[in-house]
């Protein structure tokens, strides 16, 4: 598929799961990584809203037919960004313990969050209030997957008889999310293996495990 040709070509479409799927010659997956990188890039650099194709053609040393071919609007490319950054990125360990479950599945998503995708995760955030087709997609590729993840973790302890049964599995999704987030925008200290330890150990392990 050809690039637009209206002066608007970014605005809202509908989102594509299958970006680039039936379209023109076969794709290849190396450049697919090396278009998402450049998205990456400028959209940390200068936000959601300022993002465009063309920025990303540059940065990405690339046609801008050849991001079209692949992705219909910077929605699809944004979106399919983030859901191949989190099934690179986000483990989920299994080794029967919820203590180093937990452990390694925080220390992961840190240091996702803290390596080159943490600048556009803080310019997405800060666009979501104004897009709320973006804040759909965004809570469905990016931050639904490391929720899951964390309460089958929890789930498996329940059963194995490691984690009370009335444990407040939804509170601890949740702050073990918020904590690492609230780190990372807002707090000026680093979201290193200390800070993710103490969480672990002073926050979300007491509320899991009898007293």
């Amino acid at each position: 598929m050809n690039a637009p040709t209206s002066s608007a070509p970014d605005e809202k479409r509908t989102v594509s799961r299958h970006p680039g799927s039936g379209r023109g010659r076969p794709r290849d997956a190396s450049r697919d990584a090396a278009l998402r990188e450049a998205a990456m890039e400028v959209l940390a650099q200068v936000g959601y809203r300022a993002l465009t194709m063309d920025a990303v053609a540059a940065q990405a040393r690339a046609g801008k037919a050849t991001i079209y071919r692949r992705w219909e609007s910077k929605l699809d490319l944004v979106i399919d960004t983030c859901n191949q950054l989190v099934q690179r990125n986000i483990p989920e360990p299994d080794h029967g313990s919820v203590e180093r479950d937990l452990g390694e599945f925080l220390t992961a998503f840190a240091t996702f969050l803290t390596g080159p995708v943490g600048k556009a995760a803080q310019a997405l955030v800060g666009e979501l209030p104004h897009e709320p087709e973006l804040a759909a997609a965004f809570r469905e590729s990016f931050l639904l997957p490391q929720r899951d993840v964390l309460r089958r973790i929890i789930e498996r302890g329940i059963s194995r008889g490691e984690i009370r049964p009335d444990a407040p599995v939804d509170t601890v999704v949740e702050l073990a999310g918020a904590g690492l987030m609230y780190r990372l925008m807002l707090v000026d200290d680093p979201l290193d293996a200390r800070f993710v330890n103490r969480i672990l150990r002073e926050a979300l392990l007491p509320l899991l495990k009898n007293p």
